[in-house]
């Protein structure tokens, strides 16, 4: 992998939420086609949005999109940042088709040129044509253009013809996250947009928010445990993002929480994957705990880090050190809690216990 848009092009793909072979599709929106007809084009719509974001990964340069060597720029760049957003692309134009247009009985979206062009300006997608015709690779047929462009005081016509259920499921989806402020959701084709009406939203608001990406049962499985775990033990939470991905993050206090000082565990999705989290300050009260720990507990607390450059430099206040069956461990706490695993379903329990018996009075 050599360009930024190549990095999170190919997490925009592992984005993708996976759906299970049957979920609930409201009732409303079966006035535009039977369950088995807007399954069937939810799933040839996914598959779309695969070959897209595979597309780009093998040729950013022929989606017209931007080349930044991550050799060259640095992750804080400009050029990264601009990479970052520019990996929505292709998104944010299969959005704005679906909410600007109207949905004929024969499965075509008629939408007025002008209205287009505004849209995609409130998106910051410039010269959209260009972007609309490449999506004519994957089945998607465009109709009214001028030379490839898009021509005020016209009507485009989008279709589908393999599938017309896939330009309904389309629209669907994009007046849905439209009108509930989820454009993320819909980069991802969050199947749970259909299980309430066009302007309800009835989840990601708990541990789904970020579960729901995970690719693995039992880490959803096991994530949701932890949560259910650290709301009996009265933490209180919020939700963050970063470029990676979503997280949530547990106080003990609500004082810590509304000033986002540091919390004591993270759930985190990083590309996909499950990371927990959690920060231990006094490692040498808990010492004797985690050498009764199952094995694999006692392995990822055997895992030791560089430390970052406070450490070098001599500056460092939030790394600890600890023995542990004969080896000197070291993990740096100054960007993030000093530890991070991914759990199970057999061992979640252990960390949290470890946390909690070492006090982090000195929050």
């Amino acid at each position: 992998m050599k360009y930024w848009i190549e990095r999170w092009s190919q997490l925009r793909k592992q984005e993708l939420i996976p759906y299970p072979n049957e979920f609930h599709v409201h009732d409303v929106y079966k006035t535009l086609g039977t369950q088995e007809e807007l399954k069937s084009g939810f799933q040839e719509l996914r598959e779309i949005f695969t070959h897209c974001y595979e597309d780009i990964l093998n040729d950013p340069a022929a989606m017209l999109l931007p080349i930044f060597d991550m050799n060259e720029y640095g992750y804080f760049s400009r050029e990264a940042r601009s990479s970052r957003e520019e990996s929505y692309k292709y998104a944010k134009i299969f959005y704005v088709l679906g909410y600007s247009g109207e949905l004929k009985p024969t499965g075509e979206l008629c939408i007025q040129a002008d209205n287009l062009k505004a849209q995609c300006k409130a998106l910051k997608i410039t010269n959209p044509g260009a972007f609309v015709n490449i999506l004519g690779n994957y089945g998607i047929v465009t109709e009214g253009l001028t030379n490839g462009k898009i021509k005020s005081n016209t009507v485009i016509t989008v279709s589908y013809p393999d599938n017309k259920n896939v330009i309904t499921i389309l629209y669907i989806l994009a007046v849905k996250a439209n009108h509930t402020d989820r454009f993320i959701d819909f980069c991802r084709l969050h199947y749970r947009l259909l299980e309430s009406d066009w302007n309800t939203i009835e989840y990601g608001n708990g541990v789904d928010f970020v579960s729901d990406l995970f690719h693995s049962e039992q880490d959803r499985k096991t994530a949701h445990l932890i949560h259910e775990e650290l709301i009996k033990r009265n933490y209180c939470y919020n939700f963050q993002d970063w470029n990676e991905g979503p997280q949530i993050r547990y106080y003990k206090k609500e004082a810590d929480r509304n000033r986002n000082a540091n919390a004591d565990f993270w759930l985190t999705s990083m590309d996909t994957e499950f990371k927990f989290y959690f920060r231990i300050r006094k490692p040498d009260k808990v010492l004797a705990y985690i050498k009764k720990c199952p094995e694999i507990v006692i392995t990822n607390f055997m895992v030791s880090d560089n430390g970052c450059a406070n450490r070098i430099s001599g500056a460092c206040v939030s790394g600890i050190s600890y023995p542990l069956n004969d080896k000197m461990i070291w993990r740096c706490g100054c960007c993030n809690p000093n530890f991070q695993v991914h759990p199970g379903i057999d061992d979640y329990l252990y960390y949290i216990n470890a946390v909690e018996m070492a006090g982090n009075k000195d929050r």
